[in-house]
């Protein structure tokens, strides 16, 4: 190799590492800069609507934590604005969560349940950079930003005596409605739309078929007292209610689900783009390793048997 191809090659070489070291340096710079900017983050608010299980109020030294409401989807009175007072603190499922997340990742964060008509406009205006238990394809979708991975889901399926039971163990939509079933469902509760096509309104009246009961539990006396032919509920709860009350044996879940629902923490789009960015990618790594872990999986089931 002649000297002007060892300069050229040495040239190369020099021009090439010194390139990686340029680019290496920029690629560092930019995590430096993401990280301080997660360290340099104000306190991120957290909103949440009062919830059995999820998010709610408990005072010291009281175990009946769930005495309010027995499902997430039904609404409070208008004027049942949540208040709290020195004594109380935010507890539940979602609140577990988001705290052992944000508490991981040391970023300052602060959580406040607020009536279920604040949500959507405290994440329209920005006055809050994150909510819990939001569902997709809500009124939500066009002012926030969902993570990933659910925070939890509720699987439904119909309920019915055991004694009633032949050769099927599946039970749909079009079966219970062929068979003329009457099914219970709860009040102010809110069902998908596979389900308002299984029992559509008759003149502008709930379909004959349904009858409704203020909660899981009032759903399961009517069954037991054959007053409705099927319940329709979400399996996580409703099974440990059963198995807490006796009625495990007597009451059987068909193995069909009928739909499921899910619930993600979210941000609000008016968060600053640097800042979202940053914080969905870390949330939603956490989130991650939580679910493949089943910590997240424990955390809902230990609050689910605290709560029912």
């Amino acid at each position: 190799m002649t000297t002007t191809n060892k300069n050229i090659l040495f040239f190369i070489i020099f021009f090439l590492l010194n390139l990686q070291n340029k680019t290496f340096a920029v690629e560092t710079k930019k995590i430096i800069e993401k990280e301080n900017l997660i360290k340099n983050i104000d306190k991120i608010k957290i909103i949440a609507e009062e919830t059995p299980i999820r998010s709610f109020f408990e005072e010291p030294g009281n175990d009946k934590k769930n005495d309010k409401k027995e499902n997430k989807d039904q609404k409070s009175p208008e004027n049942a604005t949540p208040t709290i007072s020195t004594t109380q603190k935010i507890v539940g499922s979602e609140i577990d969560i988001v705290s052992r997340i944000f508490n991981k990742l040391k970023i300052p964060f602060e959580i406040e349940i607020v009536h279920w008509t604040e949500m959507l406009p405290k994440m329209i205006s920005g006055e809050a950079d994150m909510a819990i238990g939001i569902e997709k394809n809500s009124k939500f979708d066009k002012y926030v930003n969902f993570t990933r991975t659910p925070t939890y889901t509720k699987n439904y399926s119909f309920y019915g005596l055991s004694s009633q039971l032949k050769d099927t163990f599946v039970m749909s939509f079009e079966d219970a409605v062929a068979h003329n079933y009457s099914v219970g469902i709860l009040i102010g509760f809110s069902y998908p739309k596979v389900f308002w096509e299984a029992y559509p309104f008759e003149n502008k009246q709930l379909n004959s078929h349904l009858f409704e009961g203020k909660n899981i539990r009032d759903n399961i006396i009517k069954l037991k007292e054959r007053k409705i032919d099927l319940l329709i509920a979400d399996r996580e709860r409703t099974n440990i209610i059963l198995k807490k009350i006796g009625a495990d044996e007597t009451i059987f879940q068909y193995k069909n689900i009928l739909y499921w629902k899910e619930f993600f923490l979210v941000f609000s789009k008016k968060l600053k783009k640097e800042k979202y960015e940053m914080l969905k990618a870390k949330i939603d790594r956490e989130l991650y390793k939580m679910t493949e872990s089943e910590e997240i999986n424990e955390i809902n089931e230990s609050w689910i048997k605290k709560g029912t």
